[in-house]
């Protein structure tokens, strides 16, 4: 193999040929402070942090049908941060520098690219299904049992992560990694390989994944606001001394898990906003692209927006922690039996 600078053909060395928005030498610290350093330690302790909602849900069972929920958005939420952490490797100059017989950029877009797509799409549906589980749960709280079943949420969870499946494998479909001839080097290196009509099908399923974000995001919106609604309508039938207000009122568990779900969803809504801007900003402005002629800002707002992606999965823990007792109890009790081991 010859050696070379193959800089030039990487995501951490930009070199952009028009009247760049940011010098270049500032964008490269950026993308280094970002996309290696911010994404990176996020992506990192979230892994561990999912890894631990897993364990706690784990053993909290799974016949309340929040806890199957909040189970399957932890690993999703788990596979989102792993495969975004690995885009950070892709990005760090010790990699993308280093010489190798292949394209960072292209091999970060099959292995972190679409599986990161597949496994946040699916935490944005995970998301909108328990905010929605939970307004029914105020709206017909004699009902809602008999509705919503672990049976039937265990359907609805691994429905979404089969439908996930079928939006994004076209691409997977469309696009492998072989042997590809660099121009710029005048050499083959491995990167991304289309089908004959690859291009066209990877488009369809950029459509497709976009469009469920901005429903996934909108659902969200819409059964926070209800679930909003509806709390503070409980909340003064829970003050009324008529026997029929308490009947329909929640128990004090049920309040607790919808001002916990809340919270998730609030921080999914705010977190996710900047995601959802950005896909809107693609659709509209041509040259606000990876190659564009905006590169430069579409590479940090996307790497701010990456980060927030990463924050929301990743501090559900502390929600968890502070308003559930009992994952906190659980937890608690393992980290107690973990120093008592160590001898701590």
């Amino acid at each position: 193999m010859a050696s070379g600078n193959y800089s030039h053909t990487l995501p951490t060395m930009f070199e952009q040929d028009k009247d760049p928005f940011i010098d270049d030498d500032v964008l490269n610290v950026l993308i280094i402070v970002f996309y290696v350093v911010a994404i990176g330690l996020m992506c990192f302790f979230g892994v561990i942090f999912n890894a631990v909602n897993v364990f706690v849900f784990f053993k909290q069972g799974f016949k309340d049908t929040v806890n199957i929920t909040l189970f399957s958005l932890a690993v999703s939420d788990m596979g989102s941060l792993a495969t975004l952490f690995w885009s950070t490797v892709c990005f760090n100059p010790l990699f993308a520098q280093a010489v190798l017989p292949v394209i960072s950029i292209d091999l970060m877009h099959i292995t972190s690219g679409w599986p990161h797509t597949f496994f946040s799409r699916i935490s944005s549906w995970i998301t909108a299904f328990v905010t929605f589980e939970r307004c029914l749960c105020i709206a017909l709280p004699l009902k809602v049992k008999t509705i919503i079943t672990p049976r039937r949420t265990i359907y609805v969870i691994v429905s979404i992560y089969i439908g996930v499946a079928a939006c994004v494998a076209p691409a997977f479909y469309s696009i492998r990694l072989g042997p590809k001839h660099v121009s710029e080097v005048n050499m083959t290196m491995i990167g991304i390989v289309y089908t004959s009509d690859g291009v066209f099908i990877e488009g369809i399923s950029l459509l497709i994944s976009a469009f469920s974000q901005l429903v996934s995001f909108i659902s969200v919106i819409v059964c926070t606001v209800i679930l909003v609604q509806n709390l503070l309508i409980k909340s003064r039938w829970r003050q009324s001394s008529s026997s029929t207000a308490k009947q329909e009122s929640l128990s004090n568990r049920d309040m607790k898990v919808v001002r916990m779900v809340l919270s998730i969803a609030v921080i999914f809504i705010a977190c996710l906003s900047p995601t959802v801007a950005n896909i809107f900003a693609i659709m509209s402005i041509p040259e606000y692209s990876f190659y564009g002629e905006y590169q430069s800002i579409y590479l940090i707002l996307w790497a701010i927006s990456f980060l927030l992606v990463a924050t929301n999965s990743a501090v559900n823990i502390f929600v968890y922690y502070y308003m559930s007792s009992k994952f906190k109890e659980i937890l608690d009790e393992t980290l107690n039996r973990m120093r008592g081991k160590c001898g701590v």
